[in-house]
């Protein structure tokens, strides 16, 4: 009996080790870089495919009248991301594993093991490639905006030359600056020429004086200077407060109060603004590692799947040699 088992265990070894060992001296390998790279191209091709599907389909239900709303259209997108990466590392994971030549495994029942690896290498070649041109799109899109910005400035140093379309593009803060000088309940309204002396003084309507670009430019910096420090400093609100009561008609102590109140408005905005910012991206952080590891585990999973049915193939060619030519 204890000779039989040896012999079983010899033959197991000759078969399944000897052989694997001989074909690494001659420098065969388990893993192979270009199933690995055809499965990356899979991967991508089926991703871009199931995505450029999904924003058809959003595209035609989304409308600012009707249909469903943008936090709806915003949770389907993530969830349909999530499928697409699913969906596309799946098939590159198990294009690799039926790609794959299993004869140098080099263990008796280790290609199971080998085959998910495949797909997993698979899914990591497949993020870092669209990592990378995520961030290459991104730096390109961070120039163009900063090149947009330096031509707005110069059109703005230069307005004789200033587009309307330029003039169009507002600052955060803008809508708080113009709120600041609106012109008081009776007051004249602002000319583009230096007003004349007001016609009476008093209960009477009072010429509100027109904001030049130096002394808007200067509120501006004033505003955000206020706002980065949480709050405007004694000095700064005093000084707006009678720039607000020279230019728009109010009395000072209205001035005062307008200030105080767009100030309150403007750091509430900003606030909402850095809120809304930080949950988008904590929802999108969520849901990239969403994406990321379904399109792992299907990766792995698939080329499992797909070793398995190259493995059964090959038992059923060695066991019928005329389905070889078939």
């Amino acid at each position: 009996m204890a000779d039989t088992t040896t012999l079983y265990e010899e033959d197991i070894i000759e078969s399944d080790v000897v052989p694997s060992i001989a074909a690494r001296a001659a420098g065969g390998t388990s893993f192979s870089w270009s199933a690995a790279i055809a499965g990356v191209f899979a991967a991508i091709a089926v991703s871009l495919l199931v995505v450029a599907l999904g924003s058809g389909i959003g595209l035609s239900f989304a409308s600012p009248y009707t249909g469903p709303s943008a936090t709806t259209l915003t949770v389907a997108a993530a969830v349909w991301l999530v499928m697409a990466q699913a969906m596309g590392f799946a098939t590159g994971g198990y294009v690799a594993a039926r790609l794959r030549n299993p004869a140098f495994d080099g263990i008796a029942g280790d290609s199971s093991f080998r085959d998910a690896a495949e797909g997993l290498v698979v899914w990591a070649l497949g993020v870092v490639i669209l990592a990378a041109v995520t961030t290459w799109l991104a730096a390109l899109a961070a120039g163009a905006g900063t090149h947009a910005m330096t031509a707005a400035t110069s059109a703005a140093l230069a307005p004789s030359a200033a587009s309307s379309a330029t003039q169009a593009a507002a600052a955060p803060l803008d809508y708080f600056v113009d709120a600041l000088f609106r012109p008081a309940p009776g007051a004249a309204p602002a000319q583009d020429q230096q007003p004349q002396a007001p016609a009476t003084v008093g209960t009477a309507a009072i010429a509100a004086q027109p904001l030049n670009p130096e002394s808007r430019a200067e509120v501006t910096r004033i505003l955000a200077h206020g706002m980065s420090e949480g709050k405007l400093g004694d000095n700064d609100r005093a000084y707006l407060a009678q720039l607000v009561s020279m230019r728009s008609g109010l009395p000072q102590d209205e001035a005062s109060q307008r200030v105080t109140m767009v100030e309150n408005d403007a750091r509430e905005a900003i606030k909402s603004a850095a809120d809304k910012a930080a949950t988008a991206g904590a929802f999108f952080s969520f849901w990239t590692f969403m994406a990321l590891l379904f399109g792992g585990a299907a990766a792995t999973l698939a080329g499992i799947l797909g070793g398995q049915i190259r493995d059964e193939e090959i038992r059923l060619t060695e066991a019928n040699p005329s389905l070889a030519g078939s």
